[in-house]
């Protein structure tokens, strides 16, 4: 499949938010430009079809667009990160942070009175 430029405006736009449905406004507000949204709001619209047919992208039940998540391993830096994170929350003691405290709706007490 060949690929126009405004399509691969569209991927490379998705592919700044991996793994992040994006509605179609704002694929047409961004991927193009503030002139090409303002000439044409929806211009993005009728290049979804045929990138969602290809695999390309993905759509969910919303209308909602991404770049479809593969099982890729992460970059490096993004493990090195998280393993500094980890290291870093075990000098701290566990009652360092409070617990969260979990609500639950109760029959059909929607609204519960704070404490």
């Amino acid at each position: 499949m060949t690929l126009s430029a405004e399509a691969l405006d569209v991927i490379a736009y998705l592919n700044t938010a991996p793994g992040k449905f994006v509605s179609m406004q704002e694929i047409s507000r961004r991927a193009g430009g503030r002139r090409r949204y303002e000439e044409s709001p929806g211009w993005a619209r009728n290049l979804m079809a045929p990138l969602v047919e290809a695999g390309l992208i993905q759509v969910n039940p919303r209308g909602h667009y991404r770049v479809p998540t593969n099982g890729q391993p992460q970059s490096v830096a993004k493990q090195a990160s998280r393993s500094q994170r980890q290291s870093k929350t075990g000098i701290v003691g566990d009652d360092y942070f409070p617990t969260k405290v979990v609500r639950q709706i109760v029959g059909g007490d929607y609204f519960p009175v704070s404490d």
